[in-house]
């Protein structure tokens, strides 16, 4: 895969390079390979904290997302950041497609370091009280590497079917020149499922007192389990393991002022899993500037769909001296303006997949998904009263506006209506008619595998569309 071989190459990790300044002497300083990166345990746990950074790519996924559906709007600061995407005039170069292709290069940047990574995990040696740490770090590896191909097959596959169906290279080992074809998507499937699988075996269990949300552990794996599972349209066990979540009770659903403090990183209520980011605005930054420059805006049709008492009317939404609207969770944190958290994963996405998995499964279970999701807004919407439902299509709809609601700028939107097979519609004040909607055959459901993708390697064949 030439396009992934300069990728791949810069892909050592950053790790603990020489024993003692006799090192220093006698190796050349500019020859630094996976032989001499690679000389402890504590050199592989750095070079596996090099691939959690590389999972903040997912922000690639959320900004996508919010340009493709009508959960933002370009803003009123707007010089053209987003806009090809925003209206669907983008490529598979980088110069129109820069916002769509971003995902290729950063997820396999992530599976190659885990890749590299991996073979270490057995071979360096350990003093007795680091055994333990192997078989932590083996599953963070293979646990990422499977996040990294499940970002890859939400965007460049159609709507899942596992029957030869074009996916994307599943790649199990590093391999800066080869030229891979695309696998099936149930070949890259069945391998994502084996890797988180595997991951949880190895992690120890966690409570709530042990539990952390800046690394992979059983209980967030059992969420991503669960999000990969409604993907699948495997009903039955997306509940059991939005349950096994939801029952651990290591971040239940908060409230209020409680619920509004996670998105200036004043608590870490409902977070399964994060990315740090100290000093960085990596995330704050694409939709609004230090300055103040709105970029991107929440649409007026999010907006519409807050009641006047619902938290995240303000949680998630600001307006500014101007009045101009602008994305009120990426803003600002004790760190500074624009420096905030990537929350990847959240108790609440759970309760969503547990009623839509209950409401879809081929004996609906109305009243469990209807108690699902009535305790959610009644954590969200103040004096809210539970409603009931007899018909289960109503049902099914409110799901989906309640995670239109409550995940929005998470990086779900597109990929719910991609793989309910629905349409993007968004306001005519939000754009232009043109640009107002994306049926649901539209091959921009699919996007292009970066133009010099393929022009590297001729065993990879591009996503119908695109050239």
């Amino acid at each position: 895969m030439k396009n992934l071989k300069n990728i791949l190459l810069g892909c050592v990790a950053v790790t603990g390079l020489y024993s003692c300044e006799k090192d220093l002497d006698q190796q050349p300083t500019d020859v630094f390979s996976d032989a001499n990166a690679f000389l402890s345990i504590s050199d592989v746990q750095q070079g596996t904290n090099a691939a959690f950074g590389r999972y903040g790519g997912y922000a690639n996924d959320m900004y996508a997302s919010a340009l493709l559906s009508d959960e933002a709007k370009l803003g009123g600061n707007n010089d053209g950041q987003g806009a090809l995407t925003y209206r669907y005039e983008f490529s598979s170069d980088n110069t129109t497609g820069a916002d769509v292709i971003a995902a290729w290069g950063s997820y396999y940047s992530l599976i190659d370091q885990c890749n590299r990574v991996l073979p270490k995990v057995a071979t360096v040696p350990a003093t007795p009280s680091e055994e333990p740490r192997r078989n932590i770090l083996r599953a963070h590896l293979i646990g990422l590497r499977a996040l990294g191909h499940f970002g890859l097959l939400q965007s460049y596959t159609k709507v899942y079917d596992p029957n030869d169906q074009l996916g994307v290279p599943l790649m199990l080992s590093s391999n800066a020149t080869g030229l891979p074809a695309r696998n099936t998507v149930g070949e890259v499937m069945n391998q994502i499922i084996t890797d988180l699988a595997e991951a949880k075996s190895l992690l120890p269990d966690v409570t709530p007192a042990d539990f952390t949300d800046t690394v992979l552990n059983k209980v967030n794996i059992a969420a991503y389990q669960a999000r990969i599972a409604l993907y699948r349209r495997d009903y039955d066990q997306a509940i059991a393991f939005a349950s096994e979540v939801i029952n651990s009770n290591v971040k239940p659903l908060a409230s209020g002022p409680a619920f509004a403090s996670i998105w200036t990183d004043q608590s870490a209520n409902e977070v399964l899993f994060k990315i740090r980011y100290e000093t960085s605005t990596a995330i704050g930054s694409l939709w609004t500037t230090l300055n103040g420059n709105v970029y991107i805006a929440p649409s007026d049709k999010l907006r519409a769909s807050y009641s006047g008492t619902d938290v995240r009317a303000t949680a998630y939404v600001g307006q500014d001296a101007n009045n101009n609207y602008y994305v009120k969770k990426f803003f600002e944190s004790a760190r500074g303006g624009r420096i905030v958290h990537l929350k990847a994963a959240r108790t609440a996405e759970m309760y969503l997949i547990r009623a839509e998995a209950n409401a879809r499964k081929a004996t609906p279970d109305i009243a469990a998904a209807a108690a699902d999701l009535n305790f959610l807004r009644s954590n969200r919407i103040g004096g809210y009263v539970d409603q009931s439902f007899s018909n289960i299509n109503v049902l099914i709809n409110e799901i989906m506006e309640e995670r239109f609601k409550e995940l929005a700028f998470e990086g779900f939107r597109y990929f719910d209506l991609k793989r309910n097979g629905l349409p993007v519609q968004r306001l005519l004040s939000d754009a232009n008619a043109q640009w107002a909607e994306l049926p649901a055959n539209s091959f921009r459901f699919v996007l292009p595998i970066p133009r010099s993708e393929i022009n590297a390697n001729p065993n990879m064949i591009q996503n119908d569309g695109y050239n």
